[in-house]
C-alpha cells in the first residue's frame, strides 16, 4: 500500500474514534425501531411455521435458520445443521400431522441479534400404524429462538421448545 494508502486509511479510523459514542437514549430508541421491525419478521416466520407444519413441508423449516443452525426438541438431541433439520421435520411429517399455533409472547433486537420466545399450542393426528408413537395428540409449551442476521436477513441461530404436558410416569417397579 502507498504512504498516501496508508494516510488515507489512518484519517478514516481516526474519524471513526471520534464520533461520540450512542447515548441510552438513543441506544434505547435505535433498539426500539430495531425490535419493531424484527417482531414484524418474527411474527411471518411463526405464521409460515404454522402452514409449514400443517402441510408437512419438511423443506422449508431448514430455510429459516443458519447454516450451522440448531433446532433443540424437547426429550431429544440437538438436531445441527440445515440437512439434519429437514430430515427430523421430514420424520416428524412421516408420522402424522401436526398443528401448530405459535404465539410471540416478547421480542427484542440490538443490531444483528434478536431474542423471541413465547407458547405453542399443537395437535398431532397419526398416520396409519403410528398410533403409538408416544406423541400426545394435544400438547402445550414454550420456546425461545436466538436469531442473527446472515446478510441482512434474519436467520434461527438456536430454537428450543419444551411441553407443559408432565413426562410420563414410570412403570411401576416389579415384584420379585
Amino acid at each position: 500500500m502507498s504512504r498516501f494508502g496508508l494516510l488515507g486509511a489512518a484519517g478514516l479510523l481516526g474519524v471513526a474514534a471520534c464520533q461520540p459514542a450512542e447515548t441510552p437514549e438513543q441506544m434505547q430508541a435505535r433498539m426500539e425501531q430495531e425490535t419493531a421491525a424484527f417482531k414484524e419478521y418474527a411474527i411471518g416466520v411463526e405464521k409460515r411455521w404454522e402452514a409449514w407444519a400443517a402441510a408437512g413441508q419438511a423443506d422449508s423449516f431448514p430455510t429459516v435458520f443458519m447454516e450451522d443452525g440448531r433446532e433443540m426438541p424437547a426429550n431429544g438431541m440437538a438436531v445441527v445443521g440445515r440437512a439434519a433439520i429437514r430430515e427430523f421435520h421430514a420424520q416428524q411429517a412421516s408420522m402424522g400431522t401436526f398443528t401448530a399455533q405459535i404465539t410471540q409472547e416478547s421480542a427484542m433486537a440490538n443490531g444483528p441479534l434478536a431474542v423471541d420466545r413465547g407458547t405453542y399450542t399443537s395437535t398431532f393426528t397419526p398416520n396409519r400404524g403410528m398410533e403409538n408413537m408416544g406423541v400426545p395428540p394435544a400438547d402445550t409449551g414454550k420456546w425461545v429462538v436466538h436469531w442473527q442476521q446472515v446478510n441482512d436477513t434474519w436467520q434461527i441461530a438456536a430454537l428450543i421448545y419444551n411441553s407443559d404436558l408432565p413426562l410420563p410416569a414410570p412403570a411401576p417397579a416389579r415384584r420379585r
